[in-house]
């Protein structure tokens, strides 16, 4: 019998998380699993890139994610094909509508409309089901199983079971085993994996305690009651689950299934972009450009007619056109905005007085110049959108689109060493100053060469091999 893990985080999963994408896929293969989930909380953040690592190793990478409920519950889903990739987005993006931007919940009223193409997993024990068997509420557990199983189907919603060796763990999955064959659910084993090795769970309580502000001895609650949330080879997954072979095997079934590949099968297009009767999209953004070419140089010279017709067969080949277009209608919203608060001569051609100065290599786009996306001289003015009119483009654009069809792009936050240092050293409860103080003598590079920066530094050369610094 073989093995897939089906419930694991990466560093997507912020503050719980503490292996990379790269380690746990490494490890997987290495313990012989049939295939690997990552199902970091709330976000997709990591997934175009583990599709292209897991690619890269020629193994199964399934896509996934724990979303949180509206009162804190976790539920586990699996995308099997591009659709279910899809509700996945789209179960994510009403998380991340609930007022606190940094509590996402989820209706749980609207799973039922999105739950084609996903396989559903009951949870952890923070799950509500899982909850409410916690609690003695079993009839209530019953009704929750047969409204997932309404939504779902009983081939694509299983009863979570996890083994990690807490208190409380065996007399649950008593309950659910139970609960699952009278209600018709099959039963599935998840790991609930946070890191890819044991040793690294003490990485894991530093995270945690980061999270919480508190330090390691303060943070008890917030920390993971053990360090057993790791992939674990195969045979003690086994032993773990002995009395529930099914929910072994079935692992193996379910990764079979999810064959999506996201590099390939996302199925996205952009959407075509509302141009003039006889007019295309390339041929529309052609116009336009032609048009500023003649009032800013006076004729479509050669040395301008050759660099369009080399832009325009770019553009076209990658079918960029309603991109372009689309973009210069920003441009114009943020135009509009300019002269409404007084900042720009509204006699003034687009070109003449764009709103934003182009970033990177879009200066050197001629059509990015006459469609108003760039400026002539990006070292004269600055490369931002005026802050001024920041706030009032961003309601023009989502007026225009509405708030489901226009978004602001988001990066993913990440430690450089300096950080990492100082939250970890707060962590540790080690002394601030002495923390500062280290901070501020590391260069910027990789935590392990941390220890050959303190060896440079007299006051620390003596305190490497003390216990919480050697950590």
């Amino acid at each position: 019998m073989s093995y897939a893990e089906l419930h694991c985080h990466s560093y997507y999963s912020f503050h719980d998380g503490a292996s990379s994408l790269e380690e746990l896929l490494t490890r997987s293969k290495e313990l012989g699993y049939s295939a690997l989930a990552v199902t970091d909380h709330d976000n997709l953040c990591g997934a175009m890139r583990y599709a292209h690592l897991s690619k890269s190793l020629d193994f199964p990478g399934i896509i996934g994610a724990e979303v949180t409920l509206k009162g804190g519950y976790h539920l586990t889903f699996l995308a099997e094909n591009r659709e279910g990739y899809r509700n996945l987005c789209r179960l994510i993006t009403a998380a991340h509508e609930a007022p606190d931007r940094l509590n996402p919940e989820l209706p749980p009223e609207i799973i039922g409309d999105h739950a084609s193409g996903l396989i559903c997993l009951s949870g952890c024990p923070k799950g509500e089901l899982s909850q409410l068997i916690d609690t003695g509420k079993f009839d209530e557990a019953r009704q929750l199983i047969k409204q997932y199983l309404e939504w779902f189907g009983s081939k694509s919603y299983f009863i979570e079971l996890q083994s990690n060796l807490v208190y409380g763990d065996r007399a649950r999955n008593k309950v659910l085993v139970a609960l699952a064959r009278e209600c018709g659910a099959s039963l599935v084993a998840t790991g609930n994996v946070h890191y890819h090795v044991r040793e690294r769970h003490r990485l894991q309580d530093c995270l945690a305690a980061v999270k919480s502000c508190h330090s390691l001895e303060a943070s008890h609650r917030e920390r993971r009651p053990n360090s057993e949330f790791y992939l674990r080879p195969v045979a003690e997954i086994e032993a773990l689950f002995e009395g529930y072979p099914e929910a072994v095997s079935n692992t193996v079934k379910i990764a079979g299934r999810c064959r999506f590949d996201l590099t390939q099968d996302s199925g996205y297009t952009f959407p075509d972009y509302p141009v003039p009767e006889g007019d295309t999209p390339d041929s529309y953004l052609e116009r336009l450009c032609l048009d500023a070419a003649l009032r800013r140089y006076g004729a479509v010279t050669p040395e301008v007619r050759t660099r369009l017709d080399e832009e325009f067969r770019l553009i076209k080949k990658h079918k960029l056109a309603g991109f372009l277009l689309l973009y210069r209608d920003v441009i114009t919203l943020g135009r509009e905005a300019m002269i409404d608060q007084g900042l720009s001569d509204p006699s003034l051609t687009l070109e003449e007085n764009p709103p934003g100065r182009g970033r990177g290599s879009s200066v050197a786009l001629l059509i990015g110049y006459l469609i108003g996306l760039s400026h002539i001289d990006p070292l004269k003015y600055s490369l931002d959108f005026p802050r001024s009119i920041r706030e009032d483009l961003i309601l023009r654009t989502h007026g225009k689109w509405g708030w489901r069809r226009a978004a602001l792009a988001g990066t993913i936050a990440t430690y450089q060493i300096k950080g990492a240092v100082r939250d970890l050293g707060k962590a540790l409860g080690l002394p601030l100053e002495e923390v500062d103080q280290l901070s501020k003598h590391v260069d910027w590079g990789s935590a392990r060469k941390l220890g050959a920066q303190m060896e440079k530094t007299p006051h620390f050369r003596d305190k490497i091999d003390s216990p919480a610094r050697r950590h």
